[in-house]
């Protein structure tokens, strides 16, 4: 942790001092007594369609808060609370804050211990990122605290090893809209980001059937996917995920939900949604420009233009549909969210 300010103090200085020279001395003073640092990041919804693996759009509804404090000790020490923290593991290897915590403290050259405490908000099990956003909480907080000063790349490439630790694949898409807000893409090996603020009269409806939880529900999800396509399944794809980026570019909420139609994932996941295909039909009906499986599901969740359609009457509506399928559902409306911040250092 300390290297750095180590390396600048064997450096020497002059006996006289600038007062900008004695500001940044100030600076990594400071740096160096910080003991704590408290991150916060929101749920998302990935995936919108045919973006599978690459699109995110983080979601002002819940959000995750991760405490790290700095011990004397040697090991890292994981704490769950919170009013949807029961069920969730608290082994470092198994819980999504703990790989990358063990990363940054690697690369942070840490000899010291970490207490990292996760007020956990974001609903498990629902498709809305629960994982990736305590992933992306702790990767703040531990980049703040030990002032490692990352690139978003490599805050998204660091948070993405928590999803494998609950997924089995080091999926970015939820890590990369929960860390950077808004719309995010997520590219290439090694990975690289793109956020884009997303229209300002998008609304974001999401109904949620309530069915039987089911543990490792995002692994089993990914598993049933083939690992090959058609080629014209691909194309197809690729054009409307083209297009989608473009729009949410140019703020044109209808084009985005000409792409939300997925070719990859959601016809090997639909049967697993009872009353999908009704709900995604009446949702459209209702005046939402795209309805697609948030995530791994089984929530639904329809982009809105709620500057000429109204939000509720969509959520209404795929309300009704899952009902007509004898499925009990909820549903919220949510707005785009910014990125992970700093809500407390020490």
């Amino acid at each position: 942790m300390f290297c750095r300010v180590a390396t600048a103090r064997q450096g020497g200085t002059s006996p006289l001092l600038s007062a900008a020279s004695f500001a940044i001395s100030l600076d990594w003073a400071m740096r160096a007594i910080r003991t704590r640092a408290v991150g916060r990041a929101f749920c998302s919804t990935a995936n919108l369609g045919a973006g599978f693996d690459v699109f995110g759009l983080a979601l002002n509804r819940y959000s995750d808060t991760v405490s790290a404090r700095i011990t004397s000790g040697k090991k890292i020490r994981l704490i769950v609370r919170g009013l949807e923290g029961r069920n969730v593991p608290v082994e470092v290897e198994r819980n999504s804050a703990g790989p990358p915590a063990l990363e940054l403290a690697k690369k942070a050259n840490l000899n010291k211990g970490l207490d990292i405490i996760v007020e956990k908000h974001v609903p498990q099990g629902l498709g809305l990122g629960s994982s990736g956003a305590t992933a992306a909480a702790c990767t703040k907080a531990l980049d703040a605290l030990l002032d490692l000063q990352l690139s978003n790349d490599e805050l998204v490439k660091v948070a993405s090893l928590g999803e494998k630790a609950v997924a089995g694949t080091a999926h970015a898409d939820n890590v990369a809209a929960s860390l950077l807000g808004g719309f995010a893409i997520v590219y290439d090996d090694p990975i690289r980001t793109i956020s884009i603020k997303p229209p300002a009269g998008l609304a974001v409806v999401v109904a949620t059937p309530r069915l039987p939880f089911q543990s490792e529900k995002t692994r089993k999800a990914r598993k049933i996917i083939p690992d090959k396509i058609s080629v014209q399944n691909a194309v197809l794809n690729v054009g409307r995920a083209s297009a989608m980026a473009v729009a949410f570019a140019q703020g044109d909420i209808r084009m985005i939900g000409t792409g939300m139609n997925d070719k990859i994932a959601e016809p090997y996941r639909q049967h697993l949604i009872p009353g999908y295909q009704d709900v995604k039909r009446m949702g459209l009906d209702a005046g939402a420009a795209g309805v697609c499986i948030s995530g791994a599901g089984p929530s639904l969740v329809a982009l809105v233009d709620r500057n000429n359609r109204a939000p509720r009457r969509v959520a209404q509506a795929m309300v009704k549909a899952f009902a007509r399928n004898n499925v009990r559902s909820t549903s919220f409306i949510a707005r785009p969210a910014p990125g992970a911040t700093i809500v407390k250092e020490s």
